[in-house]
């Protein structure tokens, strides 16, 4: 059910919708849902919608399209076609999330939602809306959510049953096709929608036919508007293709050192026309920005900083990136970042925050691990991006709520749950015992809500913060629930029992019976009501004179517990996270790690210093710690410039030879970096003879990479341009250069899968295949049968050169570890023969 209205709730409804319409112009021009033709509009966060004789019928259902229409004063569609691909590898997103439509329409409308589709596409969604909608159906292992000290106090079968009734006929039992109906494509491939209106699916289009007429002819493919491509281009060269751009958040730290306010982490876009305009001024900030004195330049009036400061994240504390509800055009959907020990951890991330975090120079280093508190899609629409985005993450949750997202998202993405499971690490969260997540204490609870969801306790040195979840806390409720016996004591005892000591209440205001009435927390003790902050509540719904607060969200709004600690060392534990990463030390075993964290040396800089310089002497090795670094070279012969953050490295040729360095470096924020000296690195990885062990090779075939400039080559690549630096240094390690002769053969077809490969120089086609339709590839190119390679099965190509040249090669060994270690880039290139 849904995660936002339930019973009773159609006087909030016309609340929202009376808003919509006085604020007409909530997004910028550039952001509003474009018309295309008289009755077509593209709509702002993707889709289209056509105006039929019947009605509005939306092809493409993004996650939050609802609040398009909405925002536009438009009726919200009740018929969908369900495009064939409905799962988007490139950001991550499902492209037919229906959840909030339907709920939409059902919840004030009291209509149906129609789905377009195909009979196993229905299928799929069924399954979708099965865990959305009423929860699992199997509960025989709960006992594994529990601690074995504590006896299950959760019975869900009766629980969920209390949510699954139909609000406007209590006595009736809510079942999917309460709010859904499938309107299925028949074996000439049509749709009857209504006696005049259908939909033709006609090769990779789709046709809307009005009265005989044809309307509009939609491609079967969701297109997403330009700005969304922004997101996925932080990395790409410029368009010389020898420099990186500068990122995001450096031209963020421009702003603020105005005192200007940055723009929102959640906010969908952000058009050149904000840049420039629309960063308003801060009465009071709070903005969370240190430099590596832990100081923060914070005035009375306004937030005076400049190019030194970088974000650094506190000991304790939580950032909001939305705190409103699915259907509330002005917020975004609830989702937080805990930051415990300066490492965050991401609590049901909204859609595209991982790429506006990277906006405001927080990389994804820093936030490895993501709790997902239940499968309602305002909560875990943003999840399967955060699992794709760099390199694996780990998911907390209990059991029970991971196999109902792997069952949910396995029917949304096609892919079996076995695949899903190696794209992440799962870390089981145990109801009855603390765990510790990076030396925070975390106690999670179930929550009472209608499909199973979690809350939690953390404490972190004596300081702590209560985050809800989803819930109804209402003890008057929960105790004729009780007397009727649809739940048990201890479970009673549980919901009821909570003392909200904790310092910091995140605490969940909905509309009942699934949410939390703020009458109820209105009525607690003041000294609780000032800790207290709401979220999944729209501003404009807060109960007036009720001593009760929103949390605001953004990076500007950080509630800070424990700052960060002016230190002069970073302890092992810092030293350890940090090689942990990277990818050269991805294999060390524990021995060389002690001697490794003893070696490393802190050193701080300034903005504007200069740690390494091109063409001098250099023994060093650098990690960053913190920070922004430069990387350039002005040389003519290999002329470059990118950009580093927490987790890259540089400076490694110093390791492996004494000639002179190839680039300069420089702080473009303040810097802490973590070095270590030639002799110490071949004191720990060498064998003592100048042989060369793993890491040692590793480090070399970098540096054979580098003198080749490999890194050219892949800015020429238009998918592996946009790989962010730790991702292209790791691609780098891995090409080997090598020469080809004119006519050479690469590989035939049915010949095993040995290695893939970028083109250096030359010109490659493929021959006397499917594929020899496309024209001749040159520098710049990819090569290689991805899915061939990673399960080693005979390939379905001819490759062969057209003239004398040179290649970087891949073996498959080493393309699968790649792509192993980044699952996103998997899932994007898996079915790839080549890419340009």
């Amino acid at each position: 059910m849904a995660c936002t209205y339930a019973q009773g709730s159609n006087e909030a409804f016309t609340k929202d919708l009376n808003s919509i319409h006085e604020a007409p112009t909530l997004l910028s021009k550039r952001q509003e849902s474009k018309q295309i033709e008289t009755n077509v509009i593209k709509l702002n966060r993707g889709g289209i919608v056509v105006e039929t004789s019947i009605g509005p019928i939306q092809f493409g259902i993004p996650p939050e399209t609802v609040k398009d229409s909405m925002i536009m004063g438009k009726e919200v569609p009740t018929f969908y076609i369900v495009p064939s691909q409905r799962f988007d590898r490139k950001f991550g997103l499902n492209v037919a999330e229906f959840e909030f439509p339907a709920y939409f329409n059902f919840f004030i409308k009291r209509k149906q939602v129609s789905l377009i589709c195909d009979k196993a596409t229905a299928e799929s969604i069924r399954i979708v809306f099965q865990e959305t909608l009423l929860g699992p159906t199997d509960f025989t292992n709960i006992d594994q959510d529990f601690h074995p000290s504590i006896q299950p106090y959760v019975d869900f079968q009766s629980e969920l049953a209390i949510f699954a009734k139909n609000p406007y006929n209590p006595q009736e039992k809510l079942v999917m096709e309460t709010l859904l109906d499938f309107k299925i494509f028949n074996e000439n491939k049509e749709a009857q929608i209504s006696e005049q209106v259908f939909v033709k699916q006609s090769g990779n289009l789709f046709q809307i036919i009005d009265n005989g007429k044809i309307l509009y002819e939609i491609p079967d493919l969701v297109e997403f508007p330009k700005e969304y491509q922004k997101y996925i281009e932080i990395h790409k060269p410029d368009e010389n293709l020898k420099a990186e751009r500068v990122p995001p958040q450096v031209e963020t730290i421009r702003k603020i050192s105005i005192g200007k306010k940055p723009p929102s982490l959640t906010q969908t876009h952000i058009s050149e026309d904000q840049l420039e305009n629309d960063f308003r001024e801060l009465p009071r900030p709070s903005i969370l920005l240190w430099n590596q004195q832990g100081q923060a330049m914070i005035s009375d009036t306004n937030l005076q900083l400049d190019e030194q400061f970088s974000f650094e994240p506190p000991n304790f504390g939580v950032t909001i990136l939305g705190c409103s509800h699915g259907f509330d055009p002005k917020g975004s959907t609830s989702g937080y970042i805990f930051w415990i020990n300066g490492k965050g951890v991401m609590l049901d991330p909204p859609p595209f925050t991982s790429y506006h975090l990277k906006k405001m120079g927080i990389p994804p280093i820093m936030i490895q691990a993501i709790i997902i508190s239940h499968c309602h899609g305002d909560h875990d629409a943003g999840a399967f991006h955060k699992i794709l985005d760099d390199t694996k993450v780990e998911i907390i949750t209990t059991r029970t709520i991971m196999y109902s997202f792997l069952r949910k998202h396995s029917a949304i993405s096609g892919m079996s749950v076995d695949k899903l499971k190696n794209l992440f690490i799962f870390r089981p969260a145990i109801i009855g015992v603390p765990i510790n997540v990076y030396g925070g204490s975390f106690e999670f609870f179930y929550s009472f809500h209608s499909i199973p969801c979690i809350g939690f306790r953390v404490n972190v040195q004596g300081k702590s913060i209560y985050f809800s979840g989803d819930t109804l806390y209402e003890p008057a409720r929960l105790k004729d629930y009780l007397d009727k016996g649809l739940i048990k004591q201890a479970r009673y005892d549980q919901l009821t029992g909570v003392k909200f000591n904790e310092d910091i209440i995140l605490h969940e205001a909905g509309v009942p019976p699934i949410h939390t009435p703020q009458s109820v927390l209105a009525s607690l003790p003041s000294n609780i009501k000032n800790k207290i902050y709401l979220v999944h509540v729209a501003d404009k719904d807060l109960l007036k004179d009720s001593g009760l607060k929103i949390a605001k969200p953004g990076i500007e709004n950080t509630i800070i517990l424990i700052r960060p600690h002016k230190s002069d060392t970073v302890s092992l534990a810092r030293k350890l996270d940090i090689i942990s990463k990277i990818d050269i030390f991805d294999q060390l075993n524990l021995t060389n790690a002690k001697w490794l964290l003893d070696s490393l040396v802190l050193e701080s800089y300034k903005a504007g210093d200069t740690i390494i310089e091109q063409d001098q002497d250099g023994t060093k090795f650098y990690i960053i710690e913190s920070g922004l670094a430069k990387v350039f070279s002005k040389s003519k012969e290999n002329q470059f410039e990118r950009y580093l953050q927490v987790g890259d490295y540089f400076g490694e040729s110093a390791l492996i030879d004494l000639g002179k360095r190839k680039a300069s470096v420089e702080a473009i924020t303040d810097l802490k970096v973590l070095s270590l000296e030639r002799h110490d690195f071949w004191f720990i990885f060498g064998d003592g003879f100048e042989g060369q062990g793993p890491i040692i090779r590793k480090m070399m075939r970098l540096m054979e990479a580098r003198k080749s400039q490999a890194i050219h080559i892949l800015f020429k690549n238009s998918s592996f341009s946009q790989l962010t630096p730790s991702q292209k240094t790791q691609m780098e390690m891995i090409m080997n250069e090598e020469e080809v002769e004119k006519g050479q053969i690469m590989w035939k077809i049915g010949d095993e899968p040995r290695y893939a490969f970028f083109i250096r120089r030359g010109c490659f086609e493929f021959f006397d295949c499917p594929e020899s339709k496309f024209e001749e590839f040159d520098s710049g190119a990819f090569i290689g049968e991805i899915q061939q390679l990673m399960t080693n099965k005979p390939l379905l190509t001819n490759v062969r050169s057209l003239r004398r040249g040179s290649i970087f090669s891949i073996t498959n060994t080493d393309m699968i570890a790649f792509l192993q270690r980044n699952p996103g880039l998997h899932l994007l290139f898996q079915d790839q023969k080549f890419i340009e």
